[in-house]
């Protein structure tokens, strides 16, 4: 019962299982959206936005705790890469084929942007902190 004694909300586990949670929503309701021919625009930006929030704050949450050594675990950002990357290529060439009743919201493309440049700045703070611990512990 670990929501009940509030450890559930001092770790990131309340980001991560939020940020999943909002990935696949979100990515299903994309696939949706275009195959209902963008009957559903008026939901890309609400979803966007609280999907783009989700992912910055469970990333932040995990950063801030690997710089103050209290990260523990390994959730690889790669796999968000992957499925983002899969989605966009696939409603490209869906909208190719399919015609031009079929288009990929721009906020999608801004979407896929933001989770790559996410991505980037992680592996760059981790690289950081990895140098940082080696530069440390050369010096003792």
């Amino acid at each position: 019962m670990e929501i009940m004694n509030g450890n559930f909300f001092k770790n990131e586990k309340i980001w991560r299982v939020l940020t999943n949670f909002w990935t696949v929503i979100f990515i299903v309701f994309v696939i949706f959206d275009f195959f209902s021919k963008n009957a559903y625009d008026f939901l890309v930006v609400p979803f966007s936005v609280v999907y783009v929030a989700a992912l910055g704050l469970y990333v932040g949450t995990k950063e801030f705790d690997r710089w103050y050594e209290i990260h523990n675990g390994r959730h690889p950002g790669e796999l968000f890469i992957i499925a983002w990357t899969v989605l966009v290529v696939f409603l490209i060439g869906a909208s190719i084929v399919m015609g031009k009743d079929y288009r990929v919201p721009t906020e999608i493309i801004a979407d896929y942007i933001a989770v790559l440049s996410i991505f980037a700045l992680t592996q760059k703070s981790k690289r950081l902190h990895e140098y940082k611990k080696e530069t440390e512990k050369q010096s003792n």
